[in-house]
């Protein structure tokens, strides 16, 4: 709905207060229209959650049928149809809970205990009235199993004597749909009721807490961070910062945060109250959209998400991209109404708006004994500057409707605001305002995560390598030491530009299928733009098919024609986007090939730190379990001022601010080791015009998918040669556009040296393993992501094992390079030590140590007797004849 303007006779400025700015935008065909939106949203509602109850039972029915063939693409769509009976029929009904039971059959026989064992679970918590005696007895069977097999043999235990009570008081016919389920309990029978002397498996959950240096600093500036961390405001001889109060050692923790408000980009990949991706979730029994991971974070949830649930339903909530937002009017609705209470108990009236908004605003800057993160969001104005014309108009029109929605679609006013005496329109005006300057903060505060999924069904290596389906035959020994690109007499220059101009010859097919500005890299934002789209250009849409095929407009086209449309064209567009939103949307993101998320999470404390100075001390890191930690990357003097290191900053959301680019697609950047005189040919041969500048994400977009599509054959030449072109053009490319030192850049040299590895060419992929290594030990570099430091070791990994698999057969091999990997190797872990003391309770990078020590020695080991063994028993192990002999 943001994407449909505000109608306004001028474009809101930034420097008006947030009050101003929203009485501008109240007029009655503004008012009218969002009103009947919300009508729209309602009706198209519940005409498609209508045709879902009705046609669950017959997709359950076909379902269950396709259960027992043994077809990998059939059950997977028989798990998609499942999927969406548990996500999006109704609640309530017989079909929903048998779809649950289904699909923990389904996941019990491809042996998948742990997950079948939260359907399971779920499926036991909900109303016994919708079950069967069958189905019950069913449950209560697999469970058991479940149990077992996950070994928690106590609970398995009681929960087979409960089945054997269960059976006794149930009356069932002597041939029984369970029967097939009786006997596979029978056969489990004795080992779950045996004596055990051993210890039951159990998780160990580390919760030791983080504590930051010298304790928490408890005030309204920088409320979880260390005592030593102190906050200086703007005076007329310094800008405010956070400066040392006394030495801090390097690698200590002086800020600790855990983000409270978050939301994702994409619906039904990730639990909306503990953010965790599970292969299994649920949704909210009313609105069906908001997403949870067990029953325990739908009940904790549930007196917050009440006052949204409508919201969701409808969809408003996720089409504004205001979960977060949403989140924090909630809260501030609790901050306000004690500060009216305590006015009115005074004898004070509130009866004008603009006094109103002046009201929040003097509480929220009083000085508070305990810190209130959103007193603080309330009492400091955003930089709106910061903000581009086209984002600042969009968070004016987000403001407004939803206020609209709060005002006539929830209680919130009568349960916040009933003590101010104001008509409707100066009450929205206020929810607007207030909506607004929180949406200011979100968008400048908030930093960004982007996590990839796979799909269940793909089968991946354990480093997740496109590249790691190869076959497994010896490689030429004439390739350990050679350079790719020497290897297939690639002229660089000449033929990265001859591939160059190939890929650039199509991108003008994709380039309006491709987003214009940044911020549509958003997957949810990608979806409602081509809707949109498709809705103006009047498709008929069938399938998700028709969806995910139709060619859109450019962006700046679709706004062009969203602003002149008069209301009823308004109203018939949204209409169509609405009724195609809830009948797509879950279809949409279980279907689309590469799934993405985006997680926005509102970390306030660390504006803070963030000054614009030379000084850069203070690393922030992003860990598993939600929290950012900052940890000094120097020993820091007493005095000295404590700011974030730019790695940091380039994570918050810029998408919103500056039109800053955003290279989301650009996963194989890497600075390869076949000259600089290559990247100076291409910035010769490409230059920098705006016509090349304006094709660069259509041209990352276009390789990028090439290798995606890549089929691997180590035996066809002519596709490696062609595969080691199409990576050093990417490369080069890249590396025209990316610092050197920059993490994505990193990552792409070690795709391709996976990729060299794999290839037989040992030398080169070593030579751009040490060349990262240096980089890192250099700059004394520590990765936020672990994922970094995973992916150096299997690139080692890898070349270790090639060359361990032929080494006895290339005895003229001389493997100088794999000390060097192995010196790498030993460099790295070491660093990855040190990254683990700094984040104490970061397992993650625990286990990656400890498993790539094991590794480390191994390979020292085997290498090193080899080195030690006779040349003639070399030629004896080298000799075909007398190998066979031997054996």
């Amino acid at each position: 709905m943001h994407r449909i303007p505000l109608h306004m006779v001028a474009s809101p400025s930034p420097e008006d207060s947030e009050y101003v700015t929203m009485s501008k935008v109240m007029c009655p065909r503004n008012l009218i229209e969002s009103e009947l939106f919300l009508k729209i949203l309602q009706k198209e509602t519940d005409a498609v959650f209508a045709s879902f109850s009705d046609n669950a039972p017959s997709c359950l029915n076909i379902s269950k049928e396709c259960m027992n063939i043994k077809n990998p693409v059939l059950l997977m769509k028989t798990l998609q149809s499942l999927d969406e009976i548990i996500c999006r029929a109704p609640s309530g009904t017989t079909t929903f809970v048998d779809a649950v039971l289904a699909r923990s059959v389904i996941y019990m026989k491809s042996n998948q205990h742990s997950v079948a064992c939260n359907d399971l679970l779920y499926y036991e918590s909900l109303d016994p009235a919708l079950k069967t005696t069958e189905g019950t007895i069913v449950s209560q069977i697999l469970l058991c199993i479940c149990l077992y097999m996950v070994r928690k043999y106590k609970e398995s235990k009681e929960k087979y004597t409960y089945i054997q009570d269960l059976i006794e008081k149930s009356l069932l016919p002597d041939k029984s749909e369970i029967d097939l389920f009786l006997t596979l309990l029978n056969q489990y029978d004795k080992k779950i009721n045996q004596e055990r002397r051993n210890v039951e498996f159990s998780k160990k959950v580390r919760s030791k807490t983080l504590n930051p240096f010298e304790g928490f600093k408890m005030t309204r500036k920088i409320p979880y961070a260390s005592t030593a961390c102190l906050y200086f405001e703007k005076s007329s001889e310094k800008s405010a910062g956070v400066f040392a109060s006394g030495d801090i050692p390097k690698g200590e923790i002086v800020l600790v945060e855990n983000p409270v408000y978050f939301q994702f980009s994409a619906p039904f990949l990730n639990c909306d109250k503990c953010g965790i991706h599970q292969e299994l979730l649920y949704t909210c029994d009313i609105c069906r959209y908001k997403t949870y991971c067990s029953m325990s974070c739908i009940k904790s949830d549930a007196e917050v998400h009440q006052n949204e649930c409508y919201g969701y339903k409808i969809g408003l909530i996720p089409m504004l991209e205001s979960t977060m937002l949403f989140r924090l009017f909630l809260e501030s609705g609790e901050y306000i109404l004690p500060a009216l209470v305590d006015f009115a108990m005074d004898g004070g009236v509130v009866n004008n708006p603009r006094d109103a908004w002046i009201f929040i605003l003097e509480h929220a800057q009083e000085e508070d004994k305990n810190y209130n993160i959103v007193g603080e969001l309330l009492a400091t104005a955003p930089d709106y500057k910061r903000l581009t014309k086209e984002k600042y108009q969009e968070i004016v029109t987000t403001a407004f409707r939803l206020s609209v929605f709060i005002y006539n679609d929830t209680n919130l006013t009568e349960k916040y605001f009933y003590l101010l005496t104001l008509k409707k329109i100066d009450m929205i005006n206020v929810i607007a305002a207030i909506l607004l300057r929180l949406s200011g903060h979100v968008l400048s505060n908030s930093q960004r995560d982007e996590l990839n999924y796979l799909k269940s069904h793909e089968d991946m290596n354990e480093a997740h390598e496109e590249l790691a389906e190869c076959d497994t035959e010896p490689l030429p020994a004439d390739r350990i030491s050679a350079n790719a690109f020497n290897y297939y007499g690639v002229n660089a220059i000449s033929d990265f530009l001859d591939c160059y101009n190939s890929v650039h010859n199509s991108v003008d097919e994709i380039e309006n299928e491709l987003p214009e500005k940044s911020s549509n890299y958003s997957p949810m934002c990608q979806f409602a733009d081509r809707l949109h789209s498709i809705c103006i250009q009047k498709y008929e849409i069938e399938t998700i098919e028709d969806l995910i095929n139709a060619k859109t407009l450019p962006t700046n086209q679709v706004d062009e024609v969203l602003d002149i449309f008069n209301t009823s064209k308004r109203c018939q567009l949204l209409t169509c986007v609405a009724k195609y939103y809830h009948q797509f949307v879950h279809q949409y993101f279980n279907k689309v090939e590469n799934i993405f998320q985006v997680k926005s999470t509102l970390c306030a404390t660390l504006k803070a730190f963030n000054q614009n100075c030379e000084t850069e001390n203070v690393k922030v890191i992003s860990i598993s379990t939600g929290k950012r930690v900052g940890v000094t990357v120097k020993n820091v003097v007493a005095g000295e001022e404590l700011v974030v290191c730019p790695e940091f900053l380039k994570q918050s959301d810029q998408n919103i601010t500056l039109d800053l680019p955003l290279c989301r697609d650009l996963n194989f950047p890497s600075k390869t080791n076949y000259g600089k005189s290559t990247a100076s040919g291409l910035q010769k041969s490409f230059g920098n015009s705006p016509e090349f500048l304006r094709h660069n994400k259509a041209f990352t977009f276009t390789i990028y998918n090439k290798l995606l599509a890549w089929n691997q054959s180590r035996k066809d030449l002519k596709l490696q040669l062609h595969l080691s072109i199409l990576f050093g053009t990417y490369n080069s490319f890249l590396a025209l556009h990316c610092p050197e030192k920059d993490e994505k850049r990193l990552l792409g040299v070690l795709k391709f040296s996976m990729f060299l590895a794999m290839n037989g060419f040992l030398q080169h992929a070593s030579d751009n393993v040490v060349h990262v290594v240096e980089l890192i030990e250099l700059d004394d570099i520590y990765f936020k992501d672990i994922d970094t430091y995973r992916q150096i070791f299997y690139v080692i990994k890898r070349i270790n094992e090639e060359y361990c698999k032929i080494m006895i057969d290339c005895q003229g091999a001389v493997p100088d390079f794999l000390k060097m990997i192995l010196v790498s190797c030993s460099l790295i872990l070491k660093r990855l030590e040190l990254h683990t003391k700094a984040l104490i309770d970061n397992e993650e990078a625990s286990s990656l140590f400890m498993e790539y020590s094991t590794y480390h020695y191994k390979w020292k080991a085997i290498l090193n007797s080899y080195a030690l063994i006779p040349p003639g028993l070399k030629n004896f192990f080298a000799d075909p004849k007398k190998k066979g002999k031997l054996c």
